[in-house]
């Protein structure tokens, strides 16, 4: 019952995430939104000048786009927002080469409790292609 080793292309390090409440405040208040689905979502366009927050570590290569994850309690318990984090990370994971460079915040929502990693790997790549199509109107 071992975990298969992950390619470097396919993990998610701490640099494409976002840690600290600042981060995420700044997310919110700054950027822009949108809810559909089981997910909700607010996202900054990274800077071109800004430095990066982390190094990659480990042989990882640096992330261009930077995810937070937010589960509230009116979710459900704890085991069922730890459930939900872990399919989330999972969909986070296989689909981070395909966001574009932006910081970004999903927001589980109560619908979430339903969905599957295949669902959120969908929510995701429909969210990049709506990011780029509202990223290009700027």
């Amino acid at each position: 019952m071992g975990a298969t080793p992950q390619s470097p292309t396919e993990a998610f390090p701490k640099s494409a995430r976002l840690l600290r409440r600042r981060e995420f405040l700044a997310v919110r208040q700054g950027g822009r939104g949108f809810a559909e689905g089981p997910l909700a979502a607010s996202w900054l366009p990274c800077q071109a000048d800004r430095p990066p927050t982390r190094p990659a570590s480990g042989g990882m290569p640096a992330a261009s786009a930077r995810v937070g994850l937010t589960v509230s309690s009116q979710v459900g318990g704890s085991a069922v927002r730890n459930r939900i984090r872990r399919r989330l990370r999972e969909a986070v994971r296989l689909e981070l080469s395909s966001l574009p460079a932006i910081d970004l915040v999903i927001v589980a929502r109560a619908s979430s409790r339903q969905a599957g990693v295949r669902q959120f790997r969908k929510w995701l790549r429909q969210a990049a292609k709506r990011i780029d199509r509202e990223g290009a109107r700027r």
